[in-house]
């Protein structure tokens, strides 16, 4: 198969060298950077491996054959991707989106309609770190759990990208679970609110302090009250089955704030992430706030709403954001302010309604 990873960033890189080193396929590095070599390290298996079996390309021609695309781009770049690269995507190509939150989905709607098969992948295969042209590779998931639209199209996917990355891979029962994916729009957010809830302009905070060193048992409450409003929506959205979205008590195995609290710090791989900061104040570029607000909890929020659950947790952190970052994207009564269209909430592609949700990812049928 030819496989074209779109981003050399962590995950990019990681991605690239460890299919590529497998040696029976096609590899494509789509990216500005320039590599004569990758080597992928394995941390936990100890696995070390150089390969030139890859090649490196700007050009948007190298689309146009390609079975799988893996996009690795930030949420906040895809919208821009798809619209600069369609064209040259054709029909029967799987493109997926690593991880899948963020609203992707409504952006290819014209790639759907012209046969393009869109998948996601409900967390990222493993932690990555790439160093130069060597890709670190740690915390390796023991399971991948992907989706596609069309939903027929999930057992081909499932196969091929088991054989590419090794690890066992489930197909989810609804495409929305990756969507409502559980992972950084709420344990990133809630780990903002904890390290600058009490920002103020004039003070400045200690840029040695990790990310997840500083989280308290008070996050992991406001953690807990986030996912159940999560788990509320998820229940709203029936005769959709979004089991597959696991609540986080059970995901991370803590049925209390402090186990969580203990299991967050406990984790190897999170010990490296650091507060956004520039300097000693909140880095508002980070992608921590750009990515995780405007394509996360935004887009929750909207289908929040579509299922008439309220969200006092969400909207109390959305307005911290705005309080913080001078972004508002809702009002006080739920319409859209002008800053809306920077988001990937699925309301401004036309999808209003529940009914209208379920038919995008369904076609009408369930």
């Amino acid at each position: 198969m030819k496989v074209v990873i779109i981003g050399a960033g962590n995950i990019g890189l990681a991605m690239a060298s460890y299919i590529a080193v497998q040696k029976n396929n096609s590899v494509v590095l789509f990216t500005e950077k320039k590599f004569d070599n990758l080597v992928m390290n394995d941390v936990e298996e100890n696995i070390r491996s150089q390969t030139t079996n890859f090649y490196v390309s700007n050009k948007a021609e190298v689309l146009k054959d390609a079975d799988y695309i893996f996009c690795t781009y930030p949420a906040f770049l895809r919208k821009q991707m798809i619209e600069k690269y369609s064209g040259f995507i054709k029909s029967g190509t799987k493109l997926g989106f690593v991880p899948g939150y963020g609203g992707a989905e409504f952006f290819c709607k014209k790639l759907i309609e012209n046969g393009v098969i869109i998948f996601g992948l409900q967390r990222v295969p493993y932690v990555a770190r790439a160093e130069g042209n060597v890709a670190n590779i740690l915390s390796k998931k023991k399971n991948l759990f992907v989706s596609t639209i069309p939903l027929g199209a999930a057992d081909d996917v499932v196969k091929d990208i088991q054989r590419l990355l090794n690890i066992k891979t489930v197909a989810l029962k609804e495409y929305l679970s990756i969507t409502l994916s559980p992972s950084n729009p709420l344990i990133h957010v809630s780990g903002l609110y904890g390290a600058f809830k009490k920002y103020d302009e004039n003070v400045g905070y200690d840029g040695k302090v990790k990310f997840y060193e500083q989280w308290d048992d008070e996050t992991s409450k406001l953690l807990f009250a986030y996912d159940n409003e999560l788990q509320n929506i998820c229940r709203s959205l029936f005769p959709l089955d979004m089991r597959d979205v696991v609540p986080l008590p059970i995901y991370y195995e803590s049925d209390t704030p402090e186990k969580l609290t203990k299991k967050l710090k406990s984790i190897e791989s999170f010990k490296v992430v650091k507060v956004p900061l520039i300097g000693n104040k909140p880095d508002l570029n980070s992608r921590m706030f750009i990515e995780d607000y405007p394509f996360g909890v935004c887009v929750i929020k909207d289908i929040a709403q579509m299922v008439q659950v309220n969200t006092p947790v969400i909207d109390m952190l959305l307005e911290f954001y705005a309080k913080i970052s001078g972004h508002t994207y809702f009002n006080k009564d739920g319409s859209y302010t002008d800053e809306i269209c920077e988001t990937g909430v699925p309301g401004i592609y036309g999808i209003k309604t529940k009914n209208q949700l379920i038919e995008f990812y369904h076609g009408g049928k369930l």
